[in-house]
């Protein structure tokens, strides 16, 4: 980007003169339009978005609401074509639908004028040359959307967006500006053919991109850790099962551990769907908003993205086999996944975690809160790394192994499948196959299912 007057601070002022007028003109329509949205799509009247902006750091983005929340009658949401009324329809053709915006605008999250913010899971799929329309604030408009909106393909709205970086003015601003007014007037390019908007970008092909070093992707379910952009070496190739996100992700289990995983999800971008738990005393709660749907037996029909949100080894283990679900992979944006580790479907990285190189984590764990996973270490399937618990380098892990919170092992060791590690251990020789061990250093206990004597 150019280092001119106007981009490091004239921008700034024009955003700032330009958006105090509009939100003072625009007070009252936009009451009647929270009005309307309240009457016709329900509550909440706004819809908030993780998105990355300058630099990919995360905000949240707020626009009004455009869609229902319209169920089948298995408590799935519909898709978006269903769910977009009429009147969300008009919403997005005039564009009614970005000005609670400008508030970002006015916190200094948005410009009036910049490539649009995408969905933070696009961060991984970016080519170099793509991840330059983050070096400058993302726009309630851009120069892609005056030339073709959502009716262009993605390449052709990165190169645009690219371009605008390296050629912004004001001159350029205020015709984008003057540009966009036009187009709302002939509600030009609100989606793409076949598209409620427009469709999920997966990756570039190296023939197809700018810059030629994209790798064609598979539909990514990671969310890649967003401090900074992803240069491409780090962007990870990690395993999972196929992802379908123009759905929602529905969670299994509604305790605790549940309100980590709602977080973390929505910290990423996606849209949580339901929740699913066999304790009919929750049925009809809601864990931070969303809905305790029913059984998870209701969900043997269901085909789409899912997480488990359960504590227990052994229970995830039982749901895995018998649910025939897209299981997510997902990871928080806070956490440092190195790019050479590999991840299993259905794993949860929880935010502040690190996993160092060459680490090699199976299907169905959780590495939690502030956990760290040291070089070369291999885990097993359905394994729980507790909250502040560290595995130092080269350590094999059984399926099934929980660690406790805080609990530390030294390299080299092995730890046997479906052992309990206590909370603090310190465990400093192998461990057979399902033990306790707890103390400092780790002794084992008793073994697992074999009560203490009376």
């Amino acid at each position: 980007m150019a280092d001119t007057f106007y981009a490091r601070r004239g921008k700034r002022w024009l955003d700032l003169a330009l958006t105090g007028m509009a939100l003072v003109m625009l007070a009252g329509p936009m009451l009647v339009l929270a009005a309307l949205v309240r009457w016709r799509l329900g509550s909440p009247i706004l819809f908030r978005q993780t998105r990355p902006g300058l630099g990919g750091r995360l905000f949240a983005m707020v626009k009004f609401r455009t869609m229902t929340d319209a169920r089948d009658a298995d408590g799935r949401l519909l898709p978006d074509h269903v769910r977009l009324t009429r009147f969300g329809r008009l919403l997005r053709a005039t564009s009614l639908d970005e000005l609670p915006e400008l508030w970002n605008v006015l916190r200094g999250e948005m410009s009036l004028v910049g490539p649009r913010p995408l969905l933070v899971e696009y961060l991984d799929r970016y080519t170099p040359e793509q991840a330059r329309r983050h070096e400058t604030l993302p726009g309630i408009t851009g120069w892609a959307q005056v030339n073709g909106r959502n009716a262009l393909g993605w390449e052709e709205k990165f190169a645009l967006d690219v371009w605008y970086v390296d050629h912004l003015s004001l001159a350029l601003d205020l015709r984008i500006l003057l540009m966009t007014v036009l187009k709302v007037l002939v509600r030009d390019g609100v989606s793409a053919a076949g598209h409620a908007t427009a469709p999920v970008f997966l990756g570039s092909t190296p023939q197809s991109a700018p810059g030629g070093l994209g790798a064609a992707q598979s539909p990514a379910t990671v969310c890649f850790p967003a401090k900074s952009l992803p240069a491409p070496s780090q962007a990870r190739r990690l395993q999972a099962g196929p992802a379908r996100e123009n759905l929602p992700v529905v969670v299994l289990g509604a305790g605790g551990h549940a309100k980590v995983v709602v977080s973390l999800l929505r910290s990423c971008g996606y849209e949580v769907g339901g929740l699913y738990d066999d304790r009919r005393e929750v049925w009809g709660t809601r864990v931070l908003g969303v809905e305790v749907i029913g059984a998870i037996e209701l969900l043997k029909s269901h085909r789409g993205p899912a997480v488990i949100a359960i504590g227990n080894g052994r229970v995830r283990q039982s749901l895995a086999s018998q649910l025939p679900l897209d299981w997510l992979t997902a990871v928080h944006p806070t956490a440092w996944v190195d790019p050479e580790v590999t991840i299993g479907p259905g794993t949860v990285i929880c935010a502040g975690a690190v996993i160092q190189p060459d680490v090699q984590i199976g299907a169905h764990n959780i590495v939690n809160t502030s956990a760290t996973v040291d070089h070369d270490c291999v885990l097993g399937d359905f394994v729980h790394i507790a909250p502040g618990a560290h595995l130092t380098g080269n350590i094999r892990v059984g399926d099934g192994v929980l660690v406790g919170a805080g609990a530390v092992a030294i390299p080299g060791l092995t730890i046997g499948a479906w052992t309990t590690i206590g909370g603090g251990a310190t465990v400093v020789r192998d461990l057979p196959s399902e033990v306790i061990a707890i103390g400092n250093p780790a002794r084992i206990l008793r073994p697992l299912g074999i009560p203490k004597a009376a």
